[in-house]
């Protein structure tokens, strides 16, 4: 699923838009869906704890304070410009699949699947089309 998420992100990448910029526009709509979901403590304790998951196999990622004061984030531009746009896709895939494996166990597959991979369009359980 991570994997998946950031190819389909990455594909929408230009030569106006680096891969940097890609990677952190996926990084931004996932956090904004978890943290719209258990709100900021809770996705403060997902990603510390699915950074401390992969910490030892992928050191290239580091939780750091927003600059705002409203809780915490991966640096992901730092984190490319020290170890490279391969290294940090890496990472995040990584710190995706731990999300995902976090929110798996606490909620059920599908719905990981559906907060972490939301495009933020409005959801319609009866399908496209019908009312």
């Amino acid at each position: 699923m991570a994997r998946q998420i950031l190819e389909r992100d990455a594909a929408g990448a230009t030569e106006a838009e680096p891969q940097t910029d890609a990677l952190q526009r996926t990084f931004t709509r996932v956090s904004r869906n978890i943290r719209r979901s258990v709100g900021e403590d809770g996705y403060a304790a997902l990603l510390a704890r699915a950074v401390v998951t992969i910490e030892s196999d992928e050191p290239t990622l580091t939780v750091v304070p927003r600059a705002d004061a409203m809780g915490i984030d991966l640096d992901i531009a730092a984190a490319v410009e020290t170890h490279g746009v391969f290294a940090v896709r890496a990472s995040l895939e990584s710190v995706l699949a731990a999300l995902a494996d976090i929110l798996s166990a606490l909620i059920g597959d599908d719905m990981a699947r559906t907060l972490l991979d939301h495009d933020g369009s409005p959801h319609r359980p009866d399908g496209p089309g019908r009312r």
